[in-house]
Order: C-alpha cells, then sequence, then structure tokens
C-alpha cells in the first residue's frame, strides 16, 4: 500500500489556494446577494437627491375614483373618455398599466378612442422562465404554451402599441430590475415604458443595436445598461409621489365636465401637454403595492415613471463586474493584511476598521453621484475575515516568539542558578543561609560565599542596575570576575578595588553593580565588611541593639576606576546576627504604594534573631509576602544570613 507524502510547507499552500478560490467563487457568484441588495438599498436611501424628468405624469386609479366611479372594475367608458380629453389637451402619449384582457359592454368607445387618438398604449403581461437563446441577444423568455394576458384582439389592434409589463423580483422579493424586451414565440417583445419612450423620442425599434450583456443603444447620446439578460435597473429616484406630479383620474374627468359647462376647474389640463401620461390602479389594499428598494408597498404604476426618468435624464445604474468586484477584494484584503501583520495590534485594529470605512464611503459617494454599483457587503465580510485570521496569525506567531523566548529564559535561569551556589558551606561556628527570587524569570541579583582558608570565609550579596536579560548577563560576568579576584585576594578592600577597576575597564554595557563583601575571620573573631554602594548590612548583636553597619565612602562598581573603598570591621561573639540583602527586600511595596524599608527590616531581624539561620530567612520572606499582600513583585529580592553559632 503506497502512502503519498506532502511537504507540510506545499500542503499549507494547497490549502491555502483552496480557501482563496473558494473566496473568489463566493464573490464572482454572488452568494451573499441577499445581504449585497441590503446595502444596495440602504445606498438608495441614503444618497443626494436624484434629477427628474419633466415629461411623464402619472394619473391615479386612486381611492377617490373608485368612491365616485364605482367599485373595481371601472366601466371602460371613463377611459375612452380619458383618452379623447388627454389627447384634446395635447398629451403626447397615454400609457395604460391595466390589463384589458377580456372583452366588455363599453369596449366599442375605448377601441374608438384609442383608434383616433394614435397615442394609447397598452399592457400585457406574459409567464416568464430564463433562457439563454442559442445565437443573437440572451433575453427573458416566456411559456410559449401560456398565452399571454393583455387587450383582446380588437382592443390591441386599436392601439398605437403595446408592451409587455413584466418585473423581475430579486431574491428577496423587492423589485429592482426590468426586461426591456421578451422572447415570445421568437418575436421581441418590448417593455410598455421603452416602448413608449422609443416612440416618444422617435427611435424606431429595428434601429436599436443590442451589445451583449452590456447596453442597448438606443441612439448615439443614449446608452441604457443591461445584464446578460438584457434586464435594465431602475434608479428609483424617490419614494411614492415624489418623482413625477400626480393627478387623479376622476378629477381629471370632472374638470372637463367643468370646462364643458363653462366653470372653473379643479386641474389646469393644459398641464399634461405634451406629457407621457401613466394610467395605472393605485388604489390603498390592492394588488398591484409591491416592494422596492425605497418603501415596502409601492404602486407598480410608479415603477415604469422611474424607468422613463431613468432613461431620459440617463441617471442609470451600472453594477460592477464580477472581475471588478474580485479585483476590489483582492486589492482590500491585501491592504488590510498588510496594516495589520505590519503594525501594532492597535494601529493595525484602526488602519483595518479606517479601510473598511473609507470603503463603505467610497461605494456609498460612487453610488449616489455617479449611479455605480460595487459589492460593499461580502467585501467587508472578507475584511472581517482577513483581519481576524492575520490577527489570529499574528497571536501565534508571537506566541511561539514568547514560548521560544520562555524556553530561553528557562535555560537562562538554570545558566544563572549554576553561577550561584544552593548550599552555603558548612564552618564551624557559623549558621549561613541564603535565598533570592529574581522578579523576573532571570534577574541581577547575585551573592557568592568564597572558601578562602579553613576558617576563612567571604560572603558577597550583590545588586546589578537593571533587570531582565541585560543584568542576567551582567551579573554572570561580574560574579566570575569577582571569584577570581577574591580566590587570589585576601583583603576585602583589595578585592573589590581590583573588581571595580576590571569591570570598569572591560565593560561598555553602562550597567554597574552594588555590593556588600563580608569577610569572616573565626581564628580572630573579626568581620570585615567593604560596601560599594550597597545597602547597609544589618547587625543584630546578641546583646546589642540592632543597628547598620555601613561604610562611610563606596561607589558601585563599575562606574569608574581607581576608585577607593572604604572597610568596616566587628568583633563577633555567640549570637550576632548579619544579614545581607538587595533593595528588593526594603523597597517592597503593597497595594497602598508603602515601601517595607529598613526600619521594618530591622525590626523584623531583632524579633526572629533568636531563631537559626533559616529560621530567620523564612520569617523575613513571610514578613514580605504579608506586607506585600498582592501586589506584585517589581524587584529581585536577595537575603544572606549569617548567624555566629553559640558553640564556637
Amino acid at each position: 500500500m503506497f502512502k503519498i507524502s506532502i511537504p507540510k510547507k506545499t500542503f499549507k499552500l494547497l490549502i491555502a489556494a483552496v480557501v482563496i478560490a473558494l473566496i473568489i467563487l463566493a464573490s464572482y457568484f454572488r452568494i451573499f446577494e441577499t445581504f449585497e441588495l441590503a446595502t444596495l438599498d440602504l445606498r438608495f436611501k441614503h444618497r443626494p437627491p436624484q434629477r427628474l424628468t419633466d415629461k411623464v405624469v402619472i394619473i391615479e386609479i386612486a381611492q377617490d375614483t373608485l368612491d365616485q366611479i364605482g367599485e373595481w372594475p371601472i366601466d371602460r367608458a371613463f377611459y375612452a373618455s380619458l383618452i379623447d380629453i388627454l389627447k384634446a389637451h395635447g398629451a403626447k402619449a397615454v400609457v395604460f398599466d391595466v390589463l384589458f384582457s377580456q372583452p366588455a359592454p363599453s369596449d366599442n368607445a375605448l377601441i374608438d378612442s384609442a383608434k383616433k387618438s394614435n397615442i394609447t398604449y397598452m399592457a400585457k403581461a406574459f409567464r416568464m422562465f430564463k433562457t439563454d437563446r442559442k445565437g443573437g441577444f440572451p433575453v427573458e423568455e416566456a411559456d410559449e404554451d401560456e398565452p399571454p394576458i393583455g387587450p383582446f384582439p380588437a382592443l390591441r389592434d386599436a392601439c398605437r402599441g403595446v408592451g409587455h409589463i413584466n418585473v423581475t423580483t430579486d431574491i428577496d422579493g423587492k423589485r429592482r430590475r426590468v426586461p426591456l424586451f421578451i422572447d415570445y414565440k421568437g418575436e421581441l417583445i418590448p417593455q410598455l415604458s421603452f416602448l413608449t419612450l422609443c416612440d416618444y423620442l422617435g427611435i424606431p425599434l429595428s434601429d436599436i443595436k443590442v451589445e451583449r450583456s452590456r447596453y442597448i443603444q438606443m441612439r448615439p447620446d443614449l446608452r441604457i445598461p443591461i445584464d446578460y439578460y438584457g434586464k435594465t435597473l431602475i434608479n428609483f429616484a424617490g419614494r411614492w409621489g415624489q418623482v413625477v406630479p400626480h393627478y387623479s383620474f376622476i378629477e381629471i374627468l370632472k374638470s372637463y365636465v367643468a370646462l364643458q359647462k363653462g366653470r372653473d376647474p379643479s386641474l389646469d389640463l393644459n398641464q399634461l401637454r405634451g406629457k407621457i401620461c401613466l394610467v395605472g390602479l393605485t388604489a390603498v389594499a390592492t394588488h398591484d403595492l409591491n416592494p422596492i428598494p425605497l418603501q415596502e408597498r409601492y404602486p407598480m404604476i410608479g415603477l415604469h415613471a422611474n424607468l422613463l426618468n431613468t432613461i431620459l435624464t440617463k441617471s442609470f445604474i451600472v453594477r460592477a463586474s464580477e472581475s471588478a468586484n474580485i479585483m476590489i477584494l483582492i486589492l482590500l484584503s491585501a491592504l488590510v493584511a498588510l496594516v495589520v501583520l505590519r503594525f501594532r495590534p492597535a494601529i493595525g485594529t484602526l488602519s483595518a476598521a479606517g479601510i473598511s470605512f473609507a470603503f463603505m464611503l467610497t461605494a456609498f459617494i460612487i453610488f449616489g453621484y455617479f449611479g455605480i454599483w460595487v459589492d460593499l457587503f461580502y467585501p467587508l465580510l472578507v475584511i472581517f475575515g482577513v483581519y481576524i485570521f492575520c490577527t489570529f496569525c499574528r497571536y501565534i506567531a508571537e506566541r511561539n516568539k514568547r514560548l521560544l523566548v520562555e524556553k530561553e529564559l528557562d535555560i537562562a535561569k538554570r545558566i544563572q542558578r549554576s553561577f550561584l551556589k544552593e548550599d552555603p558551606p558548612q564552618i564551624p561556628g557559623l549558621d549561613i543561609a541564603v535565598a533570592m527570587t529574581p522578579a523576573r524569570a532571570v534577574g541581577g541579583d547575585l551573592y557568592d560565599f568564597i572558601e578562602i582558608e579553613k576558617n576563612l570565609l567571604g560572603i558577597m550579596v550583590g545588586d546589578v542596575s537593571g533587570k531582565g536579560m541585560p543584568a542576567a548577563l551582567f551579573m554572570a560576568k561580574a560574579i566570575s570576575d569577582f571569584r577570581f579576584h577574591a580566590k587570589t585576594e585576601k583583603e576585602p578592600v583589595k578585592v573589590v578595588t581590583e573588581l571595580n577597576d576590571q569591570i570598569s575597564v572591560e565593560s561598555s554595557s553602562g550597567l554597574f553593580v552594588t555590593l556588600s563583601y563580608m569577610m569572616v575571620d573565626m581564628d580572630s573573631k573579626k568581620l570585615k565588611i567593604v560596601d560599594a554602594g550597597h545597602l547597609p548590612v544589618i547587625y543584630a548583636g546578641a546583646d546589642k541593639e540592632t543597628s547598620l553597619i555601613t561604610s562611610t565612602s563606596g561607589m558601585a562598581v563599575g562606574i569608574m576606576d581607581g576608585v577607593e573603598f572604604g572597610e568596616s570591621e566587628v568583633s563577633m561573639v555567640p549570637g550576632d546576627v548579619f544579614v545581607l540583602y538587595t533593595d528588593g527586600v526594603t523597597e517592597a511595596r503593597n497595594t497602598r504604594k508603602e515601601e517595607f524599608g529598613e526600619d521594618r527590616l530591622k525590626e523584623v531581624v531583632t524579633r526572629y534573631k533568636g531563631l537559626d539561620a533559616k529560621g530567620i530567612t523564612a520569617k523575613l520572606y513571610d514578613e514580605l509576602k504579608h506586607f506585600t499582600g498582592k501586589a506584585p513583585q517589581h524587584d529581585d529580592i536577595t537575603i544572606a544570613v549569617v548567624k555566629v553559632s553559640s558553640t564556637t
């Protein structure tokens, strides 16, 4: 059985390629179209006022008309009268968004008026399904087995033109597009308003040129953008009543009667001269109310008005192509990835948010002022996804770095510990204990015990300036150099002097070390202390008051060479306790920012000086812990306790 082994790097590249391909395909096939349409509606609602034509009016069959004429459908004689009135007052076209599918008693009057006027247009509707015609112009095709609903033959022949009123319903149930042509049994049926406009502009349908999936060329200066199936987006210029003037069907009839009787009409019918008059049902709770981007219940006669307004004002909406949206998606994703991965997290987050906001603002502006519709929802979704992914990758990378640093620090900690003697030497007559707790993984505190001769012991406690790794490295050098000089020189002052000269000359780090070096001579029962800028040694005598031993002169080691150091000498008796420590003890703070201090340290040493060295050390740590409470440790802590044994 064969096993296919794919290198880890290659596998990751394959996964990345698959993910990128899926993201691009989701954009190309517009998987999130419902959400994208919601962002389009927001752009419709939040844009500057649109240009409006003065060549179109709506004549409403509203509730006032139904109340005065009768219930729907109204007698067709009224339609005949309307045609006659509009023709008489110079209307350019009378367009009925009404399906006169069945004969009625007063059809003769309607037929006669339509024929005489030669400006009447009627509607018909088809049952549709999508198809891609082989060759030529792909359009929506009507079901050939289902005849259209529209004017019966005699009325159809009397009209100047008959066009379809089919409207595309988008996936979210709203109406935004209309097919300008429908294929029915091989014949291209124009949309009703489009047909009317062609006649109004004097453009024969045969002269119209079609560029597949791009535009319909009506004349050199008038090009209508279309999609693959010949549909155009309607630029809804406003809510109902905001686009073109509205007139009441019944008021037009009544105004004409008033003129005939010599009375003042309620409407000036001359306002209809030269207009395309759209006639349709707008009464509340009728079947002809549907959702559009600007409102949920919109009379479909308004759709014709908006389509005419879109074409006459050339206020077209053009959707960016799939490839253009993909390029925008790739550019935005790369830009967000760059800022998130390159800059600090806070700046990266603000930059990603700024890119998202700038893109969103740009999408609104170019839609509002130029009618260009670029995808908004999916790019914002991908931007968020890229931000999360890049942030996660950065977190993983930082985590791995931190783990590596922690591993290195752990090694450094063990190496540093190896420099320090965990178990003090066993010298007859002396009880010694030491404890050190770094503030970080590694620290700058140091201590050492040097057995010079059988009863001669050197004890050093020091503190490197700074913290962390630099201090730990400097500490390693300091303790190594100290051991060399302490083993070759018995006098404490000379040890510290030579150590200072060497470090001052050799080190260029800018760091220095303070230290106390104490040499205990068990033969003479004498103790010598050299203070190099360090804290005083606490001396708790067996029968004396606790005091501080400090030198009157002494500078930190490593600042400059040629420094002279002073020395203090103390006679020892059994029970005497000497405590060396670093400033991490006296400067330890509690949650109220209070310091532990030398006085409190002296008091604790005095209280527990009867214990052995380990006991005193443990009590000091307990008191420190109790004092600081939950406050964090901000400096290294080192304590060395030397007690003269009573068996001496």
